[in-house]
């Protein structure tokens, strides 16, 4: 087995999928050139780990548990579209989290630390919760996407019970990625 391209995740409801399907819409409605994520495919990443060997795998998957044993589950709410590293000049679109930062800052501090002692190195950017909703390609109608991103800026986009941690890999294909779930952690 090859390596495979790995990150820790925590999954979204399939109902707030739908619900930030369709911000997605308002946005591809501006006629920028992004590359939004599909439905699917939305989650919010707490670590990207890049390609690792199918032999460390086992090792990541019980970093994982380790970090997330004792942490309860709790609730996230969505709300709000900006953009990385400002609406006025986006490279990636986000929707943003109101509800849950605080917990998901900590999971993802925990994570960060249990995967350093297998060898992971740490992320030098500080953790910031948000869904990514699209990677922009070109400066192509820019204004009426960062006009959108602003109109869009309080619009809520769901809640849902943060219940488990999944371990994902992403197979880069030319239609985009296939993402596969490794393992699921649950929490209390």
């Amino acid at each position: 087995m090859d390596k495979a391209r790995t990150f820790i995740a925590v999954p979204i409801s399939a109902e707030v999928r739908r619900r930030l399907a369709e911000v997605e819409e308002e946005l591809r409605a501006s006629g920028a050139d992004v590359k939004w994520v599909p439905e699917e495919n939305l989650h919010i990443t707490l670590k990207f780990l890049g390609y690792v060997e199918p032999e460390r795998l086992e090792a990541v998957i019980r970093a994982v548990e380790s970090a997330i044993d004792g942490a309860a589950a709790f609730d996230v709410s969505l709300s709000g579209v900006g953009a990385f590293p400002k609406p006025s000049r986006p490279s990636v679109v986000w929707v943003g989290v109101t509800t849950g930062g605080e917990e998901l800052k900590a999971l993802a501090e925990r994570i960060e630390v249990a995967l350093e002692r297998i060898g992971f190195g740490r992320e030098q950017r500080p953790f910031s919760a948000h869904i990514t909703a699209g990677r922009v390609r070109s400066p192509k109608n820019l204004g009426r996407l960062h006009e959108t991103i602003e109109r869009l800026r309080e619009e809520p986009a769901g809640s849902f019970r943060a219940e488990s941690i999944a371990v994902m890999k992403s197979d880069l294909r030319p239609t985009g990625p296939i993402y596969t779930e490794i393992a699921n952690c649950k929490l209390r």
